[in-house]
């Protein structure tokens, strides 16, 4: 249920919501903002099954409407996701055209959910200003980001903001656990997979119960490994182009891949600069060997954490994917050549 995974992994969150659908004071706008892996989807849904819902409070979770909601099919309920496609100033001119007619259902309300709001374009993200400032009577927005910075100032003042807390480390190795990760596979996985969702598309479950690495999943290990190999280190760009990139032949499904492919790979990156810095003592042998033959200063490997930092921030802010990973290998050689790592 939505409502004990919220309250387990956000009681503030949890508590801002209830009092709020309890005294039927809900805000025309939310924002639900914090790291990416928060349960800010998860809330964004229960807030619209409770404000749909017959029950007071919080929503049941069980009527029909509840179950329309979660499965998208609710004629009032409008959901976008940033991380799917960008959101354009068309898809936000579309949500305001549809509820400027009259709602649907007898309940009246009308709610449009935008995941990842941050990357919207700024024409989008101006059209959903005109928008926050002129709702219309029983329209909510409700929006997530994991970055919010990247969101014009004038939306989120505009926005109840409610700050999402990441789990603790320990949380998510648990949870790769529980879903069957060995121990020490289970600590880079944590790393790159912040919810189950993300274990199931990056460790698939065969039909005898193990898990094995996605394609993805693979490419990116194999890129890290190759990395962490001063041997093999230089010859990441051509070795990412024949060997590590997706092989879809679909050009969207391709760049999915990819996205999760860079995404997972700059993960471990930033794991392996802390691991280092910490002198971390966790994963499998052959990362632990790396760990103990690492050279260089702390400083040089903050400057690695940085590189994976912003170059993850460019993956999600969909740059071209090709050119975005040739610059990073000869950031990375331009640090190798500095450092001698």
């Amino acid at each position: 249920m939505l409502k004990e995974l919220l309250q387990e992994q956000q009681p503030i969150v949890y508590k801002a919501l209830e009092t709020a659908c309890l005294e039927n004071e809900v805000s025309s706008a939310y924002l639900f903002a914090g790291p990416y892996g928060t349960p800010k989807r998860e809330a964004a849904i229960l807030l619209a099954e409770s404000i749909f819902c017959e029950k007071e409070g919080l929503a049941c979770e069980e009527c029909n409407t509840c179950r329309r909601v979660r499965e998208n099919v609710y004629s009032d309920l409008i959901i976008l996701d940033g991380k799917e496609e960008p959101i354009s100033k068309d898809m936000i001119d579309g949500i305001q055209e549809k509820f400027s007619k009259t709602a649907l259902e007898k309940n009246g309300q009308r709610v449009y959910i935008i995941l990842n709001a941050e990357n919207a374009s700024i024409s989008a993200q101006n059209s959903m200003l005109k928008f926050l400032e002129e709702p219309g009577a029983g329209i909510t927005a409700i929006l997530t980001a994991d970055n919010e910075s990247r969101l014009l100032p004038t939306i989120l003042s505009r926005c109840t903001i409610l700050p999402f807390v990441p789990m603790k480390h320990e949380g998510y190795m648990k949870m790769a656990e529980n879903a069957g990760i060995p121990k020490e596979d289970a600590y880079l996985l944590s790393h790159v997979a912040k919810n189950l969702d993300d274990i199931n598309e990056l460790m698939i479950e065969e039909e005898d119960g193990t898990r094995t690495p996605s394609s993805a999943y693979e490419s990116a290990l194999g890129m890290f490994q190759q990395y962490l190999d001063p041997r093999q280190r230089n010859d990441l760009l051509v070795d990412y182009e024949i060997s590590w990139k997706s092989k879809e032949r679909d050009p969207k499904k391709a760049k999915k891949e990819n996205m999760v492919i860079q995404n997972a790979f700059f993960d471990l990156m930033m794991m392996y600069g802390h691991d280092v810095i910490l002198h971390g003592s966790q994963g499998p042998q052959w990362y632990l060997r790396a760990l103990a033959e690492a050279k260089g200063s702390p400083k040089i490997y903050g400057k690695l954490i940085m590189i994976a930092s912003e170059e993850k921030d460019r993956v999600n802010k969909y740059n071209d994917l090709n050119l975005l990973m040739d610059q990073t290998f000869c950031r990375l050689e331009e640090l190798d050549h500095e450092s001698r790592i």
